[in-house]
């Protein structure tokens, strides 16, 4: 009994520094990356041309007009 406490305890210590340890790392600057929010978007890797972009409008459908067999009871 006391092999199964002792392996209990360990667990929970385990899982205390362990979370420990994340919110801290959570809670602290970032030393590798500091300027985070100074991302430039406007350049990307990939070649996206202007005319290769689609514009898309989108209609909610009634269900009740909807014309799906498997949707009439």
């Amino acid at each position: 009994m006391s092999l199964l406490r002792f392996i209990l305890w360990s667990l929970i210590f385990y899982l205390v520094i362990k979370t420990i340890k994340n919110v801290m790392n959570y809670l602290s600057p970032d030393k590798n990356n500091p300027s985070k929010k100074n991302v430039d978007t406007t350049h990307s890797k990939y070649k996206i041309d202007k005319e290769d972009v689609i514009e898309a409008h989108f209609e909610e459908l009634d269900s009740a007009k909807s014309e799906n067999p498997k949707e009439k009871s």
